[in-house]
């Protein structure tokens, strides 16, 4: 039998119910309960947070927890008046009770490891009195987060399990010997943490910047403890590990201030000195006068003779910091070049080979 209904009494004031009666009242008491649960949370997620949360309060920490625990706190509502309705319905089963009140509190702690998982923007007030070079950096942001997350998810299931009767030093005691023989046996993956604290104390570059680690060049997508997330230039993604990418020599484009532009021009052996000094003049006067390029920085010269071109040495620094602006200035100052070459009456060298045949002379009659 799941519901005593014998010796059973409802008392409401003066109004004293027994037996089935009493069981009915109870029933529709735990009905009630339930529908005020629902109320409860449909009044929290379709009114009351929303409006709490447009207001601008004082403290960003009120913000961010009203933001996090907009969805938990309408479940919280519900499962309130689940287990209130339960709790008064009249259970014959002892052991019911306490079962009941055991699995609302597990629930209650889930809901909250689950609004103070969304709160992870509180990391950023933990900066707030810091300087500016380390409260902008995107990396010490990524990682604190994280950081949180992890901390936030295992002391709601500490907590958990604290609620289910298992003893929560030993588990951590455990978890510590467990740990301890991983980290032995991984080496690897010891290294790799090791590689993510030192890129996050050096700071050689953070999320968003475009790297050059050995043959891979790209954004910086993501830092975790293990790995760099590196998106190249064709959209593929490629996964460092932290202890490759600090024992490699790292260039992070995106610190310096300009890209330079230089490339040898090689022009056929039948351009006259005059075509050639025209056209040097012609290519600096171009670059001079480009908006993309430093005018002081120009230089176009005549620097040797190759096997099969006269060739001339074009540089100049651009105004970009950018890899995909700096293609497409690099493209417009090429077809420039281009033009110019043509209009000068030249022409570009190839690699060519001349093969001289010769001619035996002709026998002597008298042989």
């Amino acid at each position: 039998m799941i519901f005593a209904t014998q010796d059973l009494t409802f008392t409401l004031g003066s109004l004293l119910l027994e037996g089935r009666a009493a069981f009915a009242a109870r029933c529709v008491c735990a009905l009630l309960l339930l529908a005020a649960g629902e109320v409860l949370r449909r009044w929290l997620k379709g009114w009351a947070l929303p409006r709490l949360c447009r207001f601008h309060w004082p403290a960003e920490a009120v913000n961010i927890l009203l933001g996090s625990f907009a969805a938990p706190l309408p479940w919280m509502a519900l499962t309130t008046g689940v287990y209130l309705a339960l709790a008064s319905l009249p259970w014959a089963l002892g052991p019911v009770e306490p079962f009941l009140l055991k699995l609302y509190r597990i629930i209650a702690i889930l809901l909250l490891t689950w609004g103070l998982y969304g709160a992870s923007r509180l990391t950023e007030l933990m900066l707030a009195g810091t300087r500016e070079e380390i409260r902008t950096s995107k990396t010490l942001r990524n990682v604190l987060v994280k950081v949180y997350k992890v901390v936030v998810m295992i002391l709601g299931i500490l907590m958990a399990v604290q609620e289910l009767g298992l003893p929560v030093t030993g588990v951590i005691t455990s978890a510590g010997l467990v740990g301890l023989t991983i980290s032995l046996a991984a080496q690897d993956t010891a290294s790799n943490l090791f590689g993510g604290v030192m890129i996050l104390i050096e700071r050689p570059f953070e999320i968003g910047d475009w790297i050059v680690v050995g043959s891979v060049e790209g954004t910086v997508e993501d830092i975790s403890f293990r790995s760099t997330r590196v998106r190249a230039l064709d959209n593929s993604v490629y996964i460092l590990t932290n202890s490759n990418v600090c024992a490699s020599t790292i260039n992070n484009a995106a610190q310096r201030q300009k890209r330079l532009y230089r490339f040898t021009l090689g022009v056929e052996y039948s351009a006259t000195r005059a075509q050639l000094e025209q056209l040097m003049a012609d290519l600096r006067k171009m670059l001079t006068d480009s908006p993309y390029t430093y005018e002081d920085s120009v230089l176009v010269e005549l620097t040797g003779f190759g096997a099969s071109s006269i060739d001339m040495l074009v540089s100049a620094y651009l105004r970009t910091a950018d890899t995909v602006v700096f293609y497409r200035m690099q493209n417009d100052l090429n077809l420039s070049i281009l033009d110019l070459v043509r209009q000068d009456g030249l022409d570009f060298a190839f690699p060519s080979t001349t093969v001289y045949l010769k001619q035996d002379a002709p026998a002597s009659p008298n042989a």
